[in-house]
């Protein structure tokens, strides 16, 4: 799974503690890295350990080999630790289980949230989020319970506050200032090493060497030094931040992004910033093929990132720039936590 699963289920977590709530993040198998960050947060980390895991019963989901385990040791190990804490809410975010899984758990009293993308499986749950432009309730049709409230579409994007605290700043100014500062961000951790193969492909272009690239990265990105290597020997002005705290300010900051699909996609919405977007999984296609139809980001890929680039910056294709920031400040305006939690706080029957 990607880390933009735990940054989001983090942004919940972290309103939830502004109002009182305590939050427990329940993983398997998680990198330091990551319990360290939500540990900073003040939030707890219950960790499920799958050195001998049972994976004999087939999982069926799309995504089950995401899943070291079978559904239902892991239902039964998850169950141990909500018996220790007597939960209100269980908010469940891995494509690899379905109503296998869920129909375990529902035997405590906890009430479910799945925050789903797919609707490609059966969810046995009493609340279901999809955040993603295009998401509707027939796209969960016989998938869930027939009282199963729906959460449909980025209104309830899941930001951490800081982005809806950056959003007015971001959007001042930016339809008429020059391009110059570029933000590169391919998800914490870019295994196919997209962020250097990108800067690779960009250095070939000559308005590149006009601007300032700000690299971020995840602390589990595992190309670390092949990166510093390239920013040591190329012309163009790189800084590199990891692990960073502060990535609204950075991308209000911005003039343009270049970044992969995924959650991020809603942070870059929220703060008008223009971007050109990578699909890097494939559950990204969907969600990127929705924002380029409402003209809200470009789709490219690494054989034509220059070409894209200079395209988009150049003189002529100036309107289109404005265009892209217009269309995706519209789509979300960062206050999807807070309505999130609010239907979290209401008596459910």
């Amino acid at each position: 799974m990607g880390s933009g699963h735990v940054m989001r289920c983090l942004a919940v977590a972290n309103e939830a503690k502004r109002r009182d709530w305590e939050c427990i993040f329940v993983l398997r198998d998680p990198e330091d890295g990551i319990v360290k960050y939500i540990n900073s947060f003040d939030h707890r980390v219950k960790k499920l350990i799958s050195a001998d895991g049972d994976k004999t019963t087939y999982n069926p989901t799309a995504h089950g080999d995401w899943l070291p385990v079978s559904q239902t040791q892991d239902a039964n190990e998850t169950c141990e630790v909500i018996c220790e804490l007597d939960p209100d809410w269980i908010i469940v975010d891995h494509y690899a289980l379905d109503a296998i899984w869920l129909s375990i758990v529902e035997k405590s009293n906890a009430q479910i949230l799945v925050i789903d993308d797919l609707g490609d499986r059966e969810l046995n749950c009493d609340m279901l989020l999809d955040q993603n432009l295009g998401a509707s309730a027939e796209k969960y049709h016989d998938k869930l319970p027939s009282n199963c409230q729906l959460l449909l579409g980025p209104t309830f994007a899941l930001l951490r506050s800081e982005f809806k605290d950056w959003r007015e700043r971001s959007l001042e100014g930016r339809l008429n200032r020059d391009v110059e500062n570029i933000l590169i961000t391919m998800g914490g951790v870019d295994t196919g090493n997209y962020t250097l193969r990108t800067l690779i492909e960009l250095a070939k272009s000559e308005y590149a060497k006009k601007c300032v690239f700000t690299v971020v990265i995840g602390s589990s990105y595992p190309h670390k030094d092949a990166l510093q290597e390239f920013v040591e020997e190329t012309k163009l002005r790189i800084s590199v931040l990891s692990n960073v705290k502060n990535m609204a300010e950075i991308m209000s900051k911005s003039d343009l992004c270049i970044g992969a699909g995924g959650s991020t996609s809603w942070e870059r919405c929220c703060l008008g910033l223009p971007t050109i977007s990578f699909a890097i999984a494939d559950n990204q296609i969907g969600v990127l093929a929705e924002l380029e139809k409402e003209t809200c980001t470009i789709i490219s890929g690494l054989e034509k990132i220059s070409s894209d680039f200079e395209k988009l910056l150049s003189e002529e294709h100036g309107q289109q720039l404005k265009t892209l920031s217009l269309n995706s400040s519209k789509v979300t305006d960062g206050n999807g936590i807070n309505l999130l939690i609010d239907r979290l706080d209401q008596p459910y029957d």
